[in-house]
């Protein structure tokens, strides 16, 4: 009996070695080895919410970006990309990545004048950005330095401004008094803005566009200069008016518990990806696409009009006090409204001479 029990004893701790050698080559159960011999951290694969389609070339620095981190975190963090609002509608996406429904998203802070309250101010009219990377720069370092509550709750990666903003009409404009009366599309938080312009602002969802202004429901759309080109708005209107003080506000957020479960080697590794890309690609990155904007604008016969300074007085004149307004009713509420736009004038004028052409 002794014998057999001990033979029994021996079967099971051999059983028990090979077992364990076998859960150390299974790489479902452990962590990617680094390349100093370091585990790097667990595999993890980010569900990438997109409002844009995946052509898009916001979508396409956002996935330049993404690989970046993969190849940083040797392949430990990887992603799967849900354009076009295919994982969830665009404007529920931030929403998506606090419940856990989604990872990762970029999203645009015009979507979220309910929740995103204090940087929703950045939306409007206030400064007028010498290009793109200035104003990108400026959100940016706002963001990181205010750290809005409403964020609180989410991993902020990096948050964009994004300049060049343009109406596109059917109608002649050779001065700012020319936009008055006329039917402008635009978004929700844009609105106020196009109302004081002296324009009646529409709100259509951007995929109606084209339609709109092809059969006259509306006469003219305000937005960003690529957009209005990757939809090929040329064929349906014949002015577009640069608009300087227009920015689109944009952060790009990590779900909380994915954020905290990933290795310090992994997240080391992703805030090094992020400063390299954002100086790299990201902040500059609708600059390049505004001017093939503008080229193609010309091409297709469209009358590029830029406002004198006289009449670029007059627009922020008219739409500036918006700003500075909202400001004012965030005091009310108990924010530090006025002193984080004033933060933002300087960060403003500081980035603005910086990159200055």
């Amino acid at each position: 009996m002794r014998k057999l029990f001990s033979i029994m004893l021996a079967l099971t701790l051999v059983f028990a070695l090979f077992a364990g050698c076998g859960g150390k080559t299974d790489s479902s159960d452990s962590d990617d080895v680094g390349s100093e011999g370091e585990p790097m951290g667990p595999q993890v694969n980010l569900s990438f919410a997109m409002y844009l389609p995946d052509f898009d070339a916001t979508t396409k620095d956002c996935v330049r970006y993404l690989e970046m981190i993969k190849e940083a975190t040797e392949g430990t963090v990887d992603f799967t990309l849900y354009a076009g609002g295919t994982l969830c509608p665009a404007h529920e996406e931030l929403d998506a990545v606090r419940k856990g429904l989604a990872d990762i998203t970029f999203f645009p802070v015009a979507y979220g004048p309910g929740s995103l309250v204090e940087s929703f101010m950045l939306e409007y009219p206030g400064v007028n950005f010498v290009n793109g990377k200035a104003a990108s720069y400026t959100v940016n370092e706002w963001f990181n330095q205010v750290q809005p509550k409403e964020i609180a709750d989410l991993k902020l990666l990096y948050a964009l401004g994004q300049g060049n903003g343009c109406v596109m009409t059917t109608f002649p404009v050779e001065k700012f008094e020319d936009l008055a009366g006329h039917q402008i599309r635009c978004g929700d938080s844009q609105a106020p803005i196009i109302k004081a312009y002296g324009a009646t602002p529409t709100v259509m969802a951007f995929s109606e566009v084209y339609e709109g202004l092809r059969t006259g429901v509306v006469e003219g759309f305000y937005g960003l200069a690529h957009a209005g080109n990757s939809v090929k708005l040329y064929e349906v209107t014949d002015h577009v008016v640069k608009d300087p003080f227009y920015i689109g506000t944009y952060i790009m957020v990590m779900n909380q518990d994915v954020w905290n479960s990933l290795s310090e080697a992994q997240q080391k590794a992703i805030t090094e990806t992020t400063e390299k890309a954002f100086d790299e690609f990201l902040a500059e990155g609708r600059d390049a696409d505004a001017q093939v904007a503008y080229d193609s604008f010309e091409a297709n016969g469209l009358k590029v009009v830029e406002f004198d300074q006289a009449n670029l007085d007059k627009m922020i004149g008219a739409s500036g006090f918006l700003q500075r307004d909202y400001a004012k009713d965030l005091d009310s509420k108990g924010y530090e409204g006025t002193k984080n736009l004033e933060l933002f004038f300087e960060l403003a004028e500081k980035y603005n001479a910086q990159f200055a052409d």
